[in-house]
């Protein structure tokens, strides 16, 4: 089981950081990295089943980031169109590895999280979380490349990769999606 590729060229960070929070973005400016993404993802895919030719593999997608009410100026519209556009190039993709023999489903969260994104009542995706928080967000002293700074807006402090990413809700979420896709494609485990 794995979702893959919302990070790939620093896609999930620029367009959060320039259509959330900043609010000026082109929803066209990210597609190309999708694609690639989704490329690099139908390798990692290949390689996995040559690896374990009897694995029964998982692509899990993504979910909108955003609800359906608006509570900051940025653009929502583009995050959840990003969302659907990976969902469908993934999905696309994977229809193809499955053409071609390898033993590989997709899986779709995004109907779950429906009225679980930001500015929803009932959040499953974090906001704006500032850093640092764990080992994995970005310190003083810290190669640029090690872990990127997305500046929290006004303040001179670093978000922390919690950001945007599911809380515990979530994770339960995604969780129960996963349990159910395994069920409904008769996986038992092994």
């Amino acid at each position: 089981m794995l979702t893959i590729g919302g990070n790939d060229g620093g896609n999930l960070t620029n367009a959060v950081k320039n259509c959330y929070v900043i609010g000026v973005c082109d929803r066209n400016g990210y597609t190309g990295k999708i694609d690639q993404a989704v490329t690099d993802t139908g390798t990692v895919i290949d390689e996995i089943a040559n690896a374990a030719p009897n694995a029964q593999i998982v692509l899990m997608g993504y979910p909108h980031i955003v609800g359906e009410s608006q509570c900051w100026a940025g653009d929502f519209d583009t995050l959840n169109y990003l969302a659907d556009y990976m969902r469908d190039k993934q999905k696309a993709k994977v229809d193809e590895l499955k053409r071609s023999g390898t033993k590989v489903a997709f899986v779709n969260p995004i109907p779950a999280f429906k009225g679980h994104g930001l500015c929803d009542s009932d959040e499953w995706i974090n906001g704006i979380v500032a850093g640092p928080n764990g080992d994995g967000d970005f310190h003083d002293g810290d190669p640029a490349n090690q872990a990127p700074c997305i500046p929290k807006p006004g303040q001179n402090t670093c978000l922390s990769l919690e950001s945007f990413h599911p809380k515990n809700a979530g994770t339960t979420g995604y969780a129960q999606v996963m349990g159910q896709a395994l069920a409904d494609i008769g996986y038992k485990g092994s």
